[in-house]
């Protein structure tokens, strides 16, 4: 979320396979710097930039910084996945502007990583053509917008889901299922938004293949809040 030049290099430095940097809801596109993917790089991890929208500047943008690949939100449907991957090919085979300032670090350079979000119901009874999509390398369900998008209560912790004591479980779990199935059948790759590493670990047990552990700024926050309450004998 912060886009910290510190925050990364201690994150690559416990050797992740990823990072994203959020800049749909976290630090602002043009206050990410290039050498932020240089370091991920040394340490071997890929780091990934969560864009705002499908916009093709900014996509070109968010690669020639030197991700290598990104994370596209709120995709609805197959045409939308398509642009979105459009944006991250030179001509002809899509419209990314060529810049010379950046070279990428990696296996990358003409085929950035696109990982399509489902957080819409839409998004879900399309799931089997955005899938589909050439160029598409992974679905990754959003569980907090998915959760507000088939009920109206979001589900940030999937624990809920799992347990079932989330109100609308069984939708969001028949969505997961038809995410990984839609994945598997178009051999590429079911990711789940997980918000630390118990729930990460029975998203890979449900079949999913890439997942997130932690947050930076919630870190920081529980970190902190813990210690707190240690020292304040609470």
């Amino acid at each position: 979320m912060t886009g910290n030049h510190a925050v990364i290099d201690t994150a690559s430095s416990a050797r992740p396979d990823f990072i994203v940097v959020d800049t749909q809801h976290g630090v602002d596109l043009g206050q990410v710097d290039s050498s932020l993917f240089t370091v991920m790089a040394s340490y071997g991890v890929v780091g990934l930039i969560r864009v705002e929208a499908i916009d093709l500047g900014r996509i070109g943008r968010a690669l020639d910084l030197g991700a290598a690949g990104i994370v596209v939100p709120l995709v609805t449907s197959a045409d939308d996945a398509d642009r979105a991957v459009h944006a991250t090919r030179h001509g002809p085979r899509g419209g990314r502007s060529y810049g010379m300032q950046t070279r990428r670090i990696g296996p990358f350079d003409e085929e950035p990583y696109v990982v399509i979000q489902v957080e819409t119901a839409g998004a879900v009874a399309k799931i089997g053509a955005i899938a589909a999509v050439d160029g598409v390398d992974a679905l990754y369900i959003g569980p907090a917008d998915l959760g507000l998008g088939l009920g109206g209560i979001p589900a940030p912790d999937v624990n809920a889901v799992f347990d079932a004591t989330h109100e609308h479980a069984d939708e969001l779990a028949a969505a997961f299922a038809r995410v990984i199935e839609a994945a598997d059948a178009n051999e590429i790759v079911a990711g789940l938004h997980c918000g630390n590493g118990a729930s990460s670990a029975r998203a890979i047990a449900q079949g999913f293949r890439m997942t997130s552990v932690a947050v930076d700024l919630g870190l920081i926050g529980t970190g902190l809040q813990e210690q707190l309450e240690l020292a304040r004998g609470d």
